[in-house]
This record gives C-alpha cells, sequence and structure tokens, in this order.
C-alpha cells in the first residue's frame, strides 16, 4: 500500500518526466518536426501505453524501461530545437490553476490513509474508481488482465489509462488511489487544457478564442434550471453533455479525447504545409486513440470521414489518419467487447433516464418528444451559440475545422438516438446507457466553436460578453465542485486496514482471497492489494464484462462456501477458486468445520474488525468432492490461458431463493455512493 504523500509524489514526477514529457518531445524530433507543447503530454500517453503493454504482451518486463531509454535518444537528434508556432504554455497558466485549485479542495484529500490509519474512501462514485485502481493493479500483475473483483474471467476493455496507470504502479510505485485522486486527473486537465488550445486554432479560432477555449473546461449547461428538483443531486451529471465531473475523476475520457484533439492538430500542420512528420503523428495518435476510449475512436471516424466528403482535396491525408483508427477501433468494437456490449436503437433513451433520475412520471410518443426539446436546450446550454459556427466549418475552413465541426454536431443527435449498453443487466440493477459519452465527448468540441462566437462578441464589450457567458456556464460547475467538497470521506476502518497489510506481507499478487461479496466498501484485497476475490457485488456494471448467467453461478458458488456446513465442500469450491486465503469482516463467520484448513496471519485482538487467515488442508489429508466443479465462463478460462471446464448443472437447492443472499445486484445509486441491498 502506497505511503506518505510527498514521496508519491516525488516517484510520478519523475516518472512522469522519464516516461511521458521524455517521449513526447522526443517522438516529435523523432518525426523531423517542430515541437508543439499541445501534442507532449498526448504522444507521451500513447507511448507509456503501448510500451507497458508491449512488456506484458510479451512477458519481458523489461522491455518497458528499454523502450523508454530508446525513445529518449530521439532528444540527442542532431537538429536544431524549435517550437511550433501556435498556443504556448504561458496561456494556459491561468485556466490550469483555476481547474487545479477545485482539484485540491474536492480531489486530493480523497482516497488517502489518515493519521490514525483509516483509509479515507472518496464515496462520489466509488464504484468506478475502485474498478480502475484493480484494474491497473491486475495490468501490473500480467496479460491478460482479469476482471477486477471476479477472479478468472479476463477483461476486454480500452485499456489505455490503465496501462499509463499500472505502468507507474510497477515502475514507479505510484499507488494507483495516488494516481487517479491526484497525479492522473492533473496531468489529464493539463493535457486536455493544451490540446483543446491546439486545436481551436487548428480549427481556425483566434488568439482571443483559443484563450477561452482553455476556460471552457470548467463550463457546463443549464441543468442548474433543474435546481428546484430535489432529485436533482450533480447538476454537472444530470444532462450528459459536460466533460468536468469525469475531468475531476480522472476518467479515460479526457486523455482519450486530449489524444484525439492531438490527432486533428498533428493533421491541421500537415494541412498548413509544416512537414510530413505531422502526418505521421496524426495517424499514430489516431491509431492510440480507441485504446483508451473506443467510442472516441468511432467519433473521430466519423469526424474524419465526414470531412473528406467535404474537403475532396484533402480526403488523401485524413484517409491516412482514419486508416489506423478504423483498424484499432474495430479491433476492440468486434472483438472480445462484442461478446458483452451492444448497440441498439433507443431513440430519446436519455431524456427518459433524466426523468426517472428527477422522479418525474414516465413519458412516451409525442409527450416524451415534445419534453426533450427543452431538454436538448438545457444540454447545449450557452453552446447553443456555438452551432452557428460549427456548421459554418463544415462548408468552409481547414479540413481540422470540419472535423471538430461533425463530431460537435453529430454528439447530441447520436447520443439520443442509440443506446450502448450490456445485453443485460443483473437482478436488482438499471441498464447504464453509455451513449452518454458520445454526448460527453463532443461538448468540449462544440465549446471550441462557441468560444469563436463568443470572442466575436467581446469587440468592444468585452466585459459584458465574458459576465453574461460566467453567468450562464458557472453555476452547475459551481454546485459541483462546492458540494464534492463538502462531501465526508468513507472511511475504511484502521482494523481493516491493519489486516490488509497482513494479508499483503503474507502473501504475493494475484493470490486468491474467499470473502463475501459484501457492497459496504470496495473489495479491499483487490484495490489496495492486487489480490483477487472471486466475486464482489460493489461494482454495478460487471455485465459489461462478463455474462450476466456466469456472473450469477459464480455468487452462487461464494454464497454456497460460506453457508454450507460440509467441510468437503468448501474445500472443493475453494479449490475450484484456487483460494490460499480468507478474510472475515466484523461477525462474519463460516460455518463448516475449519479444523486444520486456517492458519491467522497474525494474532489480531478479538474485537478486531477484520481476520484474515491462511487457507488449506492439512498436509496428506484428502477430502472427496461433494459438489459439481463451479462452472466459470469457457471465454474467460480459454483467454487467461486456463483449462476450459463445461458448466455442470447445479442443484435444486442451490437455485432456491436466499434471502438477502440470493443473487441480487447493487442498490440505487444515492449521491454517488452504492447503497448496500
Amino acid at each position: 500500500m502506497s505511503g506518505s504523500i510527498l514521496a508519491s509524489t516525488f516517484r510520478y514526477s519523475a516518472f512522469a518526466l522519464a516516461a511521458l514529457v521524455g517521449p513526447g518531445l522526443a517522438l516529435q524530433r523523432l518525426a523531423g518536426v517542430a515541437i508543439d507543447p499541445a501534442l507532449v503530454l498526448p504522444l507521451g500517453l500513447a507511448f507509456v501505453a503501448g510500451a507497458f503493454w508491449a512488456s506484458l504482451a510479451t512477458g519481458v518486463s523489461w522491455l518497458f524501461p528499454v523502450l523508454v531509454l530508446l525513445a529518449l535518444l530521439g532528444i540527442a537528434v542532431p537538429r536544431r530545437w524549435q517550437r511550433a508556432e501556435g498556443p504556448g504554455l504561458r496561456g494556459a497558466l491561468a485556466p490550469l490553476a483555476a481547474i487545479v485549485i477545485p482539484l485540491a479542495v474536492t480531489q486530493y484529500g480523497g482516497n488517502i490513509f489518515s493519521a490514525s490509519g483509516e483509509f479515507l474512501l472518496d464515496p462520489f462514485v466509488a464504484f468506478d474508481t475502485a474498478f480502475h485502481v484493480g484494474l491497473a493493479r491486475e495490468l501490473a500483475i500480467g496479460y491478460p488482465p482479469q476482471l477486477p473483483g471476479v477472479a478468472g474471467f479476463p477483461v476486454g476493455y480500452h485499456f489505455g489509462a490503465d496501462l499509463v496507470r499500472a505502468a507507474a504502479l510497477r515502475w514507479g510505485q505510484v499507488d494507483p488511489y495516488d494516481a487517479v485522486s491526484r497525479f492522473d486527473v492533473t496531468l489529464a486537465a493539463l493535457a486536455l487544457l493544451l490540446a483543446v488550445r491546439g486545436a481551436a486554432r487548428a480549427a481556425g479560432a483566434t488568439a482571443a478564442a483559443v484563450t477561452l477555449a482553455g476556460w471552457t473546461l470548467l463550463a457546463t449547461d443549464f441543468s442548474f434550471a433543474f435546481a428546484a428538483n430535489p432529485q436533482a443531486h450533480w447538476w454537472a451529471d444530470l444532462l450528459r453533455g459536460n466533460i468536468l465531473v469525469s475531468l475531476f475523476l480522472a476518467n479515460p475520457v479526457v486523455p482519450a479525447l486530449a489524444i484525439g484533439l492531438g490527432a486533428v492538430t498533428a493533421l491541421s500542420r500537415h494541412e498548413a504545409g509544416e512537414g510530413p512528420g505531422w502526418l505521421g503523428l496524426a495517424a499514430g495518435l489516431a491509431f492510440a486513440l480507441p485504446f483508451f476510449k473506443v467510442f472516441l475512436g468511432a467519433h473521430l471516424l466519423l469526424g474524419l470521414g465526414v470531412a473528406a466528403l467535404l474537403r475532396p482535396p484533402r480526403g488523401g491525408a485524413l484517409a491516412v489518419v482514419a486508416a489506423p483508427c478504423l483498424v484499432a477501433t474495430a479491433a476492440l468494437a468486434f472483438g472480445r467487447g462484442a461478446e458483452t456490449v451492444e448497440v441498439r436503437l433507443a431513440p430519446l433513451d436519455l431524456v427518459a433516464v433524466t426523468r426517472e433520475s428527477l422522479g418525474l412520471a414516465p413519458l412516451g410518443g409525442v409527450a416524451l418528444l415534445v419534453w426533450s426539446l427543452p431538454w436538448l436546450a438545457a444540454s447545449l446550454g450557452l453552446r447553443l451559440f456555438g452551432l452557428p459556427r460549427a456548421a459554418a466549418a463544415l462548408r468552409r475552413g481547414p479540413a481540422a475545422g470540419a472535423v471538430l465541426a461533425v463530431m460537435a454536431l453529430a454528439a447530441w443527435p447520436l447520443g439520443l438516438l442509440f443506446r450502448v449498453s450490456a445485453p443485460q443487466a443483473l437482478e436488482g440493477q438499471k441498464v447504464i446507457n453509455d451513449a452518454a459519452y458520445l454526448i460527453e465527448e463532443g461538448g468540449p468540441l462544440l465549446w471550441i466553436f462557441t468560444g469563436m462566437a463568443l470572442a466575436s462578441w467581446c469587440e468592444g464589450r468585452r466585459r459584458v460578453v465574458l459576465a453574461a457567458a460566467a453567468l450562464l456556464a458557472l453555476p452547475s460547475s459551481a454546485h459541483f465542485v462546492v458540494k464534492k467538497a463538502r462531501l465526508p470521506p468513507d472511511p475504511v476502518p484502521s482494523g481493516v486496514v491493519r489486516a490488509m497489510r497482513a494479508l499483503e506481507s503474507a502473501s504475493r499478487p494475484g493470490d486468491v482471497v474467499m470473502q463475501r461479496p459484501g457492497a459496504r466498501y470496495p473489495p479491499l484485497p483487490v484495490v489496495l492489494l492486487g489480490r483477487r476475490v472471486p466475486y464482489e457485488r460493489f461494482t454495478p456494471y460487471l455485465t459489461q464484462f462478463a455474462p450476466p448467467e456466469a456472473l450469477e453461478r459464480r455468487h452462487e458458488t461464494v454464497y454456497r462456501f460460506f453457508h454450507t456446513t460440509d467441510r468437503a465442500e468448501a474445500i472443493a469450491i475453494a479449490e475450484e477458486m484456487k483460494a490460499r486465503f480468507l478474510c472475515l469482516y466484523g461477525g462474519e463467520r463460516v460455518r463448516f468445520d475449519v479444523t486444520g484448513l486456517l492458519a491467522p496471519i497474525d494474532a489480531p485482538p478479538t474485537d478486531e474488525p477484520a481476520r484474515c487467515y491462511r487457507w488449506g488442508p492439512t498436509p496428506g489429508e484428502v477430502y472427496p468432492l461433494a459438489v459439481p466443479r463451479v462452472p466459470v465462463s469457457p471465454v474467460g478460462l480459454a483467454s487467461a490461458g486456463l483449462r476450459e471446464l463445461r458448466d455442470a448443472p447445479l442443484p435444486n437447492a442451490i437455485r432456491r431463493s436466499h434471502g438477502q443472499e440470493s443473487f441480487r445486484g447493487p442498490a440505487e445509486a444515492k449521491g454517488g455512493q452504492l447503497t448496500p441491498p
């Protein structure tokens, strides 16, 4: 587990400079182009993710530092250092400070160990943070990673941001919670800020519009119109078009946007005749983009394709950038992800979800269509004034501007037309429509064109225009920052943390720990130590990565372990799960005879809230199998390199309801924290 924040900050800074900034500079020098600050971090992020993945896929761990060193040699290329013309770092300092200060009061103090030994869990969307923390630890163990919280099931996902986090863990000893809550969130904000400013220039923005573009990362929509509704808990997250929440949660969409905008910026420099090296950099970033956010890969493909039709003379360069993006997007969209995620028509589904969130009666047909009009106006907010500028960019101007305009204008129609989700949710859970990400991605792009409109209106009345814009674009932002800053942490007791430290000393990364699924905290062996558990109920979207029926069987198996009185049955289940440890919390217990099976890792006081044990029968003791082999996902076992097992029918006794212990997903999320079922 992580040490002091000061030491962790130093280690992350050293890692970022050596593995991110260094290669980001070197790759531009190797391409024979001038240095564009907006591309340094996008190139660095793409490089680290690719290099660390290569080390995992080949099983050669030292390949990562070797690739970093080889990339750094590019800095020594014998050519004159030259900065590309365009937005620099100085103009980004003020908006960066405006972002970092709210981050400091809302994010930096969460997911950290207190002086008294507690782990202060940030309760805001804790399940998503825990999933990415667990995934980073899994990637640091090996490849392919297993599903955090469900041992034995491989994950098909866009790993880009998690690979960077895992590389920092493996080579910088930076705890993933430190990365998510403090370091990644700051670095990603800087990367996106510089990329937005660079993309605004690429789209033909004036210097004033470029300046405004940097400030728009803090801007939000008109969701404050629903302030009187008591169910409007987080205004900025209500109407889907804001990047603010993802920016504060280090969501992968933020570095993905920086990479996508970096590709467009590099393309624009090639279009302007600054050299063929820019086209190569644009193609490389476009290839990396889907591995950070596959939605954005498809979104960029749409922009490039339509722009090629609108600007036939530039079609060749656009195709060069689109081709690698198409390959990477197809590999993810039609690979393992296609097995657990489906895309279907669901007109106005996101509008209906908003009504449900607000506690309003459901509507359908014409009534829902009518209500969607004010929803759309509020979701666009001040960006309504950017629509004419974006439409104009389709007809004239640079090809890069047309790409951005297509992506911005298509975001809301696509998000409101489709539903992207797991085919089926678990009992007690709701289907989550990830098409919302399409709208969220389009938000910062449309702000670029809105900034152009505002800049043109500022002539002679700058203060009035900017004051009015702030009055309309910042209420929901301020609401989020104030409410998040006042949200108290959810402390994991120091006694539980001590038990985890003892387990860490006695085990190795990847070891399997039997524990009840629970829902009070994330699975602590997973998120704090990088150990595996057979099943957890804290994450509500596990069906995006594993079939519901397989998850249900796994839950039933774990339930059986903790409720059986048959010693042989418990041993058979633990062997099937390859468990080496058992953790019990509070008043939990097992019901079978544990003689010769459990050895305490330490000797905690009898009132300690957690106890961890080594698991295993006494040597020489043999027990017959009393239950059929535990069924797990054949796809998961094959992909993880394990022997494939066929599903065996479960005994009827297991299929009956077990009251609260029957398979149920987490209950409704309230205020970002899942309440236990």
